[in-house]
């Protein structure tokens, strides 16, 4: 009985993630043309902040709220929340390879955010991406395990996919400590950084990109990943050509030969 009710709200539940993704991206458009301090974190909320010309004013309860913070080191959270829900979903399907795959990645962005990536207390995020952040991390594992109840995802470890999972996990954490080595805010040579500026994105949009052959649902996922980190991949261009003025910067933003 229980099952059968689960059963019936699936649908919804699907029609209202699909929709949420619909209104994320039309919301980084709009946050890119009218209120792009949405999408600023980082190093580039930082040079935002310090570039800027205008003084400390009395601003408006909506001012604030558009630009209030929240310290980056945040983001532990997202991998907090990621871990604590893969290890259910590895309790309730341990024969299925794709939720250890997924508290593996879990498992390690936590750790890099922990123990590898240097947050000092400048290192702030507009608190819409502590939002998005949490957001993206329920929908991943709403949309995992209604396929796996449904049947949909096959238990055994897609091979090519696999590998492309591992290889771009593996590349991510050494372009993170690449990043993690740097004098504050410092111009990255190292590894990929020769050829993108933002190696660890392409990374990211790699190992979402692996989960397709599982199913196709994670294509969501993937747009998102692919929409958001253009933006960001482009912004961190932006700020490396104006704080480096003379230093070479990489040709690409954020995929070779592409963005």
């Amino acid at each position: 009985m229980a099952i059968s009710i689960i059963d019936q709200y699936i649908p919804y539940i699907t029609f209202i993630y699909r929709l949420s993704f619909l209104i994320g991206l039309l919301s980084l458009l709009l946050a890119k043309f009218i209120l792009p301090d949405f999408l600023q974190y980082g190093k580039t909320l930082s040079f935002q902040k310090t570039s800027s010309k205008k003084h400390r004013e009395e601003k408006s309860r909506l001012d604030i709220i558009i630009h209030y913070t929240v310290p980056k080191a945040y983001f532990s959270h997202f991998y907090i929340l990621s871990t604590f829900l893969s290890l259910i979903t590895c309790v309730s399907y341990a024969n299925y390879a794709l939720p250890w795959l997924i508290l593996f990645h879990s498992l390690r962005r936590l750790y890099e955010t922990l123990y590898v990536s240097k947050y000092t207390s400048k290192s702030r995020m507009n608190w819409s991406h502590y939002i998005v952040g949490i957001w993206f991390y329920s929908v991943l594992h709403i949309i995992l395990n209604i396929k796996l109840k449904k049947g949909e995802i096959p238990n055994d470890l897609h091979k090519w996919s696999a590998t492309l999972f591992i290889i771009s996990s593996w590349d991510q954490y050494m372009n993170h400590k690449v990043l993690s080595r740097l004098v504050k805010y410092s111009l990255p040579k190292a590894r990929l950084f020769k050829l993108t500026s933002s190696p660890h994105y392409l990374d990211e949009l790699l190992i979402y990109g692996s989960l397709i052959s599982y199913n196709t649902e994670f294509l969501w996922l993937t747009v998102w990943i692919f929409t958001s980190l253009s933006i960001s991949a482009v912004e961190t261009q932006k700020y490396y050509k104006i704080k480096f003025p003379k230093e070479q910067i990489a040709p690409y933003a954020y995929i070779p030969f592409l963005i």
